[in-house]
């Protein structure tokens, strides 16, 4: 089994997956169902309800469980259980276009991933005695979910982060995890400022004047044979004058 796959199922076996997985699929079909763009609503709008809605809703959610930390972090949900940290994020684009720079707290579980051997504690005032043993080598799980503002149906991909400032993709590991990306539309806007740029069969055709020009060749032939009768290119007008 992968270190993801480890991950998924032990994370399933606590309770944290499915509990999580509901929540993020409820959260969307309610945004939608009140999502009103009449009254002013926009996709803007529409991401910031289901991120302020999964950041509370989820702490109370897995507040007080036993054997899992829940906090807010960086104003986003985290859940730690048997050493893993589980961090959700909306994706604005492709699985692969995801970029963890945004703040220390998103790029800290790519950079710590990425780390060759790496096992480490957590600070003891952070995570209690849920830790007591070694943590797993790459322990830091992130889910993107993305849902269609008019149908409410939830995308979620759940994967291992990686350092990718350098190159290569942003993930070790990742997997869809439900919903089906291909009918899903994001729920932030992917460019924003960008202006429409009309295709290339609606373009008129410019009207050009059409020239007699010489081809290279015979250009190339009539400067030869003005050198072997002694004249200069360009020069003939002034040696007849």
């Amino acid at each position: 089994m992968t270190l993801l796959g480890d991950a998924v199922a032990v994370l399933d076996e606590r309770g944290v997956l499915g509990r999580l997985g509901r929540l993020i699929q409820q959260v969307y079909r309610r945004a939608a169902d009140r999502h009103e763009p009449e009254l002013g609503d926009d996709a803007m709008s529409f991401g910031t309800t289901v991120w302020r809605n999964l950041t509370n809703l989820g702490k109370a959610e897995f507040d007080a469980l036993d054997g899992i930390v829940v906090r807010v972090e960086d104003n986003s949900l985290e859940i730690v259980c048997a050493g893993y940290v589980v961090r959700l994020y909306s994706l604005q684009g492709g699985i692969e276009s995801i970029r963890w720079e945004g703040s220390e707290a998103r790029l800290g579980g790519a950079v710590e991933n990425s780390r060759d051997g790496q096992l480490a504690f957590d600070d003891e005032g952070q995570f209690p005695e849920v830790f007591a043993g070694v943590l797993p080598p790459k322990r830091h799980i992130r889910v993107a979910h993305t849902g269609d503002i008019v149908t409410g149906e939830a995308v979620a991909y759940i994967g291992l982060p990686r350092d990718n400032r350098d190159s290569g993709s942003p993930w070790f590991e990742v997997r869809l995890w439900f919903g089906e990306p291909a009918t899903a539309g994001a729920p932030l806007p992917v460019v924003e400022g960008t202006v429409p740029q009309p295709r290339t069969a609606d373009l008129p055709i410019p009207e050009l004047d059409l020239l007699a020009l010489q081809s290279d060749g015979e250009a190339r032939r009539s400067e030869a044979g003005e050198r072997r009768f002694g004249v200069v290119p360009g020069r003939s007008a002034e040696r007849s004058a």
